[in-house]
Formats: C-alpha cells, sequence, structure tokens
C-alpha cells in the first residue's frame, strides 16, 4: 500500500527587479551585509546546532562545514530541537526545569511584496523558557507545544506551552495551558485548537488514558471536552493536516478535525503485534495522510486514519531501532539499525527498501547513540557519529553517503535550523 500524499505548495519566489532605494524603503536600514542587496534568496544550506554530552554546544555552518560558534549551556542538553520556523534550536535541560535558545542566524521574513532571508551570526538568547520537567515537543503548522511533565512528588502539575519563531523572538510563549495533575503526556497544537492528555486522580502509571481538546483564549485555553474513547498507557504523537494519533497500549488513538468538529476512532493492534508491544512513536509528515507508528525494538507500522488499517512495515528482520527520522520531503523514512546500518525505505514505493548504507562504523552499545537530523533547504540527512568525531552526510537524491564533516569532538545530539525551501520537495 502506497500512502497518499498531495503535492506540497511551491513558494512563491519574486525576482529581486527593484532598484536600490526601493529595496532600501522597502527594508529600512540596518548593518548586515545581506539586508539590502539585490537578491532577496540566501542560497544556504543552513546549519547544524550539535552537543557532545556536556554544557557545550557548537554551530556548524553546513556552507563551510566549519564550526561557527560554542556556546556554554547551563546545563547538559537532554534534547535538541528545532522551532516550528527552523530559526531557532531549543536546548532542553529537562531535570533542571529549562530550555535554551539559540539563535541560528538564518531566517526569512515577508516584507509584503517579497520574502526576505538573512543569514547572520548565531547567538545564544539571554531568556530562559521555564517549564518544571519539560519533556515531548510536537510541532505543526508553524506551532510548537512544549509538553512539561510536572512533577508528582512536589504536586507541580502538567504544562503545556505552546510556541511560535515570533512568540520566541518576543521572549515568550504565545500561549499556555497548566493541567490539573501531573503526567508523562503530550500535546498536539492545531491552529487555535490544542489536543493534549488527561490522566485521572488516583491512577497508578504517570501515563494518561484520554486526550482532551481544549480551543486558544488570548494567552490561554479554554476546555472544550474529554473525548471518550479510551487510550490506557498513552505515549506518543504525531500531526497531519485533517488527523492527530496517539499511541495506546491497545492500538492507535485517532481524533479527525473537520473544521471546529473533532471526532475519534480507535485503530486495534494488529494481530501480529508482537506479545508486550504497542505503538510508542508515531511520526509522519504534514503532507502525508498516513503516519509511522514504532512499537519497540524495532517493529514498524504504517497507519492509515481513513483506511483504519494498522500494517507491519517489513525493514530489517531481527534489528534494534536506535534512530528514525522522515525526511523533508516526506518520502523517504531513515531508520539507524543497532548494528550502524542506516535503512532508507520509500514511502512512494509502499515503504519497501531503496537502500541499505553503512553509516556508523564503531556504533554505541549503550546511550548516547547517534541522533538524525534532516536538511529542509537541501535533500540531505545528518547522523551524529559519537565514536567517530564527525557528521555522517546522506545524500537522499542518491541514497548514498556523501563525504562526511570531520569534527575535533565527539557529536551526540544534534538539530538543523535555517530556511525551510518548499520548492525542494518532490511532487
Amino acid at each position: 500500500m502506497t500512502p497518499s500524499h498531495p503535492p506540497i505548495p511551491r513558494r512563491r519566489w519574486l525576482a529581486a527587479a527593484l532598484s536600490a532605494t526601493l529595496l532600501l524603503a522597502a527594508c529600512g536600514g540596518g548593518s548586515d551585509s545581506n539586508d539590502h542587496d539585490d537578491e532577496y534568496h540566501v542560497d544556504t544550506l543552513g546549519r547544524l546546532v550539535i552537543a557532545d554530552g556536556s554544557t557545550t554546544v557548537r554551530v556548524l555552518d553546513l556552507d563551510g562545514g566549519t564550526v561557527v560558534q560554542n556556546y556554554t549551556l547551563d546545563h547538559a542538553p537532554s534534547a535538541l530541537y528545532s522551532s516550528p520556523g527552523h530559526r531557532y534550536a531549543l536546548a532542553v535541560q529537562r531535570t533542571q526545569d529549562q530550555v535554551q535558545v539559540i539563535d541560528g542566524g538564518i531566517y526569512q521574513e515577508d516584507h509584503g511584496d517579497h520574502l526576505h532571508d538573512y543569514k547572520r551570526n548565531p547567538a545564544l538568547l539571554d531568556w530562559r523558557l521555564p517549564g518544571v520537567r519539560p519533556t515531548h515537543y510536537q510541532a505543526h503548522d508553524g506551532l510548537a507545544a512544549f509538553f512539561m511533565d510536572g512533577l508528582e512528588a512536589s504536586s507541580l502539575p502538567a504544562q503545556v506551552v505552546v510556541l511560535t519563531d515570533a512568540s520566541i523572538a518576543a521572549r515568550q510563549a504565545l500561549a499556555s495551558l497548566t493541567l490539573p495533575r501531573a503526567m508523562h503526556g503530550t500535546a498536539e497544537p492545531r491552529g487555535n485548537f490544542l489536543l493534549t492528555t488527561y490522566r485521572e486522580a488516583g491512577s497508578q502509571s504517570t501515563l494518561p488514558s484520554q486526550v482532551e481538546l481544549y480551543q486558544r483564549n488570548g494567552s490561554g485555553y479554554s476546555f472544550v471536552q474529554r473525548f471518550e474513547e479510551a487510550c490506557p498507557g498513552l505515549h506518543g504523537s504525531y500531526s497531519n493536516e485533517s488527523h492527530s494519533a496517539f499511541g495506546c497500549t491497545d492500538g492507535v488513538l485517532i481524533v479527525t478535525q473537520d473544521g471546529s468538529s473533532f471526532s475519534t476512532r480507535k485503530l486495534p493492534n494488529p494481530d501480529d503485534m508482537p506479545v508486550d508491544a504497542r505503538i510508542g512513536t508515531i511520526l509522519g509528515h504534514p503532507e502525508r495522510s498516513t503516519f509511522i507508528g514504532i512499537a519497540s525494538p524495532g517493529h514498524f507500522f504504517d497507519i492509515d486514519p481513513v483506511a483504519g488499517t494498522l500494517t507491519r512495515i517489513d525493514w530489517a528482520e531481527g534489528r534494534t531501532r536506535r534512530a528514525h527520522a522522515m525526511d523533508a520531503q516526506g518520502r523517504h523514512l531513515l531508520i539507524l539499525d543497532d548494528q550502524g546500518t542506516l535503512h532508507l525505505l520509500d514511502g512512494h514505493a509502499g515503504w519497501a527498501v531503496r537502500a541499505r548504507l553503512p553509516a556508523i562504523a564503531s556504533m554505541p552499545t549503550a546511550a548516547p547513540f547517534p541522533a538524525i537530523a534532516v536538511n529542509r533547504a537541501a535533500n540531505r540527512a545528518y547522523l551524529s557519529d559519537p565514536n567517530g568525531a564527525r557528521i555522517v552526510v546522506v545524500d537522499l537524491d542518491t541514497a548514498t553517503l556523501a563525504t562526511p564533516i570531520a569534527l575535533n569532538f565527539n557529536p551526540t545530539l544534534l538539530t538543523w535550523v535555517g530556511i525551510e525551501r518548499h520548492d525542494n520537495h518532490a511532487h
């Protein structure tokens, strides 16, 4: 079964035809060397923000393949994410209850008659996003939701904080929601609506068991409804244009949005789901109609919310997943196994294996394992090599390994920041 995925609209690029005087008037003054060139478009591959297990993070410029800045964080990050618009890197410090932010320096502004690209020096912001145990992070259509788990032992409830790139630039959240009690939950932003999780009082599990709907009201959210369909042991979520999927011990809960109306449907675990396994991680692509569900240690399933099916994906018998990602086009599913082989699965061919690449020669036997970052300005992906002091580069057009980027440190976490090029997507 080949999932459907409608074409992604091309971004409108205007030729640089205005005179220098008109361009100055449109853009205003400034000292940046790119502000008032005759080209609005900056040809750049973006940057990688990379951690090494310490408090140091580095910014690697992919155009030159060199580290252009080092920063010392308050604490070693437990995760690195990119902001919903990909300008910022979010350095999560989970047990220290905060997130620090690095401005990658490459971004785009809408100037009315044109979209203007900028490439400036990166910067560590003097702003920290507070929250008790920031954990799951989900981005959808220009919005991102951080789920703060809270801490039950200290009677500190869970919280959802919603961000945009503009709100980060203003050093504040767009909106937030405090929930009744702590839980290891998740949240999916859907425009002015927010889907998040509910945990019953007195539950012996830290995992939630239902999904709730809220509607934004200024900088807060108002309760709309709690869906009756249960999702025991809820863990993992993802959203596309019409649906949000949540992993449950007994299957996958699908929430479908039709304007301001929401409905639910439970897809039960298939008969070939291994005993004691469950889908606990969900990923996908905004333009794909289907999702990918992952059950540890390495079982992958295609989730079709319209057909109501969960179909096993055969990628490698007996292998354990160590890292995964979906490419920027929504075509390739990348899976790194415990032997260091990177498997490229083709969504245009029913998730058949397109290539198997020997990516990591010295695969770690314990965490931290390699991480994968996807370039959204070019058809490339990057893997950190924690034992090899390098970044592995994958050319997704040819399904081959390109020349790696040598480093003088061992990378662990990484995330890509830059300007997403929609005209780079396959059609």
